[in-house]
């Protein structure tokens, strides 16, 4: 286990705004994401307050009793929303050892049969609420917006930073993106466990275009490095840690690489750990994701996007946006979608092998080239 600490670039979304230090941001956002993956921002404009009143609303959910948080069990939820409680999810086909509640857009249901084509749409719908917390609804969503613009100024900003209009990806994520706010909590790991760590969630990269994660002092986030290993990338202050997703490495052929990274709780630790990570998606309305135009010498150096058969990766956005659903939260799955997937084999894992041909028996496409959630 490594204790090696990475240290992330900075990134200050301010400068955009500063014709002076402009040109100098792109310069340096497009270094960053192509030659690192990950980097803290900062000058982002959310009010720490306002994240810190979310986070206390969280605790006071979690710290409810386990049968008042499974009213608003995600096993409930054909939209993958609501609370996943320990034990209940899982990366990689290893349990995850954290309780997080999922909040997506708040739009109507308009549930689908498994047998339709487009039942990804199932994606969007309305979220499960705690009775017992009830402003949280309105703290989530207030916060989820906020974020929403910053992630779609930095995801522009990225296109920019490109050599192409800024409006390029802009139908990818207009009308109703699907957008994920999570607020996790990690128990604090006091038992035995192989090397004193424990799996908060396994090796993984993100599966849509941009992920900004606000952690607490706790540390335990890890990022896979070529040269490393596993590293930690430790809090700053009041920043986001962003990381670029699947989408933008499949967008970019492969010129920004989603990296992988995991959450481990350490028994040193002795600490429960929260985070509130918030992912940009795209408009499920979209069929398939297009390949940017990079200037000729991006694309020489643009490799395709990476490789893993454990879990392909699709042109068609709605596949694409489901399969982690599916394959992570097995008791909805089982219970929404059980022509889909079956969990009492390797076939579980192998989805994009197995199961996606049924998914794609419509014509929709499989990207050339299989990566890694």
């Amino acid at each position: 286990m490594s204790t090696e600490v990475l240290n992330l670039p900075i990134i200050d979304l301010s400068e955009l705004d500063n014709e002076n230090t402009r040109a100098d941001f792109y310069r340096k956002l497009r270094h960053m994401a192509r030659d690192v993956g990950f980097f803290y921002l900062v000058g982002h404009g959310v009010d720490p307050a306002e994240r810190d009143d979310l986070l206390d609303t969280a605790k006071r959910f979690f710290a409810l009793p386990q049968d008042a948080k499974d009213k608003i069990s995600m096993d409930n939820s054909p939209h993958f929303r609501g609370y996943t409680k320990l034990g209940n999810e899982n990366t990689r086909n290893k349990t995850d050892y954290r309780e997080q509640l999922d909040i997506g857009e708040e739009v109507p249901a308009e549930l689908r049969s498994e047998d339709d084509p487009e039942f990804y749409l199932n994606l969007h719908g309305p979220n499960p609420w705690p009775a017992e917390v009830p402003e949280l609804k309105e703290k989530a969503l207030a916060y989820q917006g906020k974020m929403h613009s910053v992630a779609v100024k930095l995801l522009r900003a990225f296109v920019v930073a490109l050599g192409l209009p800024e409006d390029s990806l802009d139908e990818m994520i207009g009308g109703t993106p699907r957008q994920l706010l999570k607020l996790v909590h990690y128990p604090a790991n006091t038992g035995e466990d192989g090397e004193g760590q424990q799996q908060g969630c396994g090796p993984h990269k993100d599966s849509d275009f941009l992920t900004l994660l606000w952690q607490d002092g706790t540390g335990g986030l890890q990022v896979l490095t070529d040269d490393k290993g596993w590293v930690d990338a430790a809090p700053l202050k009041d920043s986001y840690i962003v990381n670029i997703g699947e989408l933008l490495e499949l967008t970019t052929n492969g010129y920004l690489i989603a990296n992988v990274h995991q959450v481990v709780m350490r028994r040193t630790t002795r600490t429960s750990r929260y985070s509130i990570p918030y992912f940009l998606g795209p408009n499920l309305e979209v069929k398939e994701v297009p390949l940017l135009p990079l200037p000729a010498e991006l694309q020489a150096q643009a490799r395709g996007p990476t490789s893993d058969p454990l879990n392909p990766l699709f042109n068609d956005v709605g596949i694409n946006a489901i399969k982690g659903r599916l394959r992570s939260h097995k008791n909805t799955t089982m219970r929404f979608y059980p022509k889909t997937l079956r969990a009492d084999s390797e076939e579980w894992y192998h989805f994009g092998r197995v199961s996606a041909r049924r998914l794609c028996e419509n014509g929709l496409k499989e990207g050339k080239n299989n990566v890694s959630k």
